[in-house]
């Protein structure tokens, strides 16, 4: 009865493995403290619901993946479009961040005993300024399904 534990603990393993990650957060996005600059880049984790079938539990999640925004020290004159700033830096890191994890997540129960899978398409949306600290990332919504090891019996 540890599916629930299986499942946040392997994607915080996973999370933890990316080089482009220094932290990984659970729960409440309010009780992480964002203004501290060794949190990032910080992946954020939140379950939204489970639905409970005879066999499966399928989990919704919301995985944040940020980095703090930096302006370049240097000025660069007439750049429209990269600005001046790492905020497509930011974006590229943490995309791979997400797809990578999602990729592992899809295979996972091929490789391991663990049997957690991506079911069907993965939406991530991007976002710029948000939060403290101008934070800029990515928001990614999945269903992650799991096994219901409680018997119906």
């Amino acid at each position: 009865m540890n599916n629930f534990y299986n499942l946040i603990d392997t994607i915080k393993q996973l999370l933890s493995s990316s080089e482009f990650n220094n932290k990984v957060t659970f729960g409440d996005i309010t009780e992480v403290d964002l203004g501290k600059l060794t949190n990032f880049p910080l992946v954020h984790m939140i379950i939204d619901e489970a639905v409970i079938n005879e066999r499966t539990i399928d989990y919704t999640l919301r995985i944040i993946a940020a980095d703090i925004v930096d302006l370049l020290k240097e000025d660069v004159p007439n750049n429209d479009y990269y600005g001046n700033n790492n905020m497509q830096d930011i974006l590229n890191t943490q995309m791979g961040v997400l797809t990578r994890l999602i990729n592992q997540l899809r295979r996972l129960d091929l490789v391991d005993n663990n049997y957690l899978r991506v079911e069907g398409g993965v939406t991530a949306t991007p976002f710029l300024d948000r939060f403290e600290n101008e934070l800029a990332g990515w928001e990614a919504t999945m269903v992650i399904t799991g096994r219901n090891e409680i018997s119906i019996c």
